[in-house]
């Protein structure tokens, strides 16, 4: 069975948002314990914060981001780690806000941009991938699409083996050789967004749910 399989499902889904949801209780906390000021991050919970919670759909950073480019960053930080970061590493970011808002100012990442990013303290591929697409950028001229393990236990099962024939040298290495890795993806990903126009968007949300894919279709919410 490959993703054919899948499509018509697939397709009643576009526009439908990926949406995380954190503590506000849980940030606040970590700003207190930081040894600095962070305004941006406390201007963003007294915005955007909805009582309890921070809800942040993808849609929404990259508007936010397209209007103000250091809110928007926050809140790419907020939704990339919606389930808690450590305070050293979110102050690293909180130091680094002003360069990763400059790195930022391009539609389209290369290799060199990238490995840049890839060179600031507590970003990886997975955390990377899910800040350009939350910031809707480009690398090498295709959509920014998010790659983590379940995205990965997905494309790299026996399901998906023939949508993925970039990946397949690749299998278990996600970790080992996550630039080549992230590239194989990304190359196999745009072949099916053009084969069966759907878009990049919607295709890496629906690997990052696939294990329970047919449980959480009628519960998603909608934009």
């Amino acid at each position: 069975m490959a993703i054919e399989h899948y499509v018509k499902k697939i397709r009643t889904q576009e526009g439908v948002v990926w949406q995380t949801s954190s503590r506000r209780d849980m940030w606040t906390k970590l700003l207190d314990r930081l040894q600095t000021d962070a305004p941006h991050f406390s201007s963003f919970l007294e915005q955007y914060a909805e009582g309890d919670d921070v809800i942040l759909r993808r849609r929404q950073v990259r508007a936010l981001y397209q209007a103000d480019p250091e809110m928007g960053m926050v809140a790419a930080i907020i939704w990339t780690h919606a389930r808690g970061i450590r305070v050293n590493a979110l102050s690293l970011l909180v130091r680094d806000l002003p360069a990763l808002v400059q790195l930022f100012d391009r539609d389209n990442f290369d290799d060199k941009s990238l490995n840049h990013l890839l060179g600031q303290p507590g970003i990886s591929i997975p955390t990377a991938s899910k800040m350009l697409s939350a910031c809707g950028k480009q690398f090498n001229n295709v959509p920014a699409a998010i790659i983590d393990d379940a995205i990965s236990a997905a494309i790299e099962s026996s399901e998906f083996a023939k949508d993925f024939s970039r990946i397949t040298p690749l299998r278990g290495k996600a970790r080992s050789r996550p630039l080549d890795y992230y590239k194989a993806y990304l190359g196999d990903l745009d072949e099916l967004a053009t084969k069966h126009d759907i878009t990049h968007d919607t295709l890496d949300h629906f690997f990052a749910e696939f294990a329970n894919y047919e449980e959480t279709i009628p519960s998603r919410k909608s934009a």
